[in-house]
């Protein structure tokens, strides 16, 4: 599937708020995403007939090899997940409370980001103007 259509299948599955300020954009990896290394690609190469996959990723793991390329970062790859990347028009709060129509879309949205198996969301400020520090 193309990136321009997997964005849309987002967008058409999680919508948009009531008045449209809050909604998804794209999808985000939590902690990071997973950095692959030249090991895998050695992997791949040697035992996978270059198909660098979750496949030859999981068995550089179980082989006892280092995994993820991220300095410092000692997460096997399933531990990598994803979560969706909410589009924010409007300021998250309102006061010192989440901003309401902000809450209703993210209740809206919970069981689908469930049944998706996103690890929850992350938010990308796209107010015009001055923005908190």
């Amino acid at each position: 599937m193309s990136e321009n259509k997997r964005i849309e299948k987002l967008k058409e599955r999680y919508g948009k708020s009531k008045h449209g300020n809050f909604f998804v954009t794209d999808t985000i990896g939590v902690p990071h995403l997973f950095c692959i290394t030249p090991k895998h690609v050695e992997t791949a190469s040697d035992h996978f007939s270059g198909m660098l996959d979750s496949a030859a990723i999981e068995h550089l793991e179980r082989t006892g090899r280092p995994s993820c390329g991220m300095r410092g970062c000692n997460l096997m790859y399933a531990e990598h997940e994803q979560a969706l990347l909410v589009h924010c028009s409007l300021d998250m709060k309102k006061g010192n409370q989440v901003h309401p129509e902000l809450q209703d879309y993210l209740l809206a949205s919970k069981e689908e980001a469930e049944e998706d198996n996103y690890a929850g969301f992350a938010f990308l400020d796209k107010r015009k103007g001055e923005r908190d520090v």
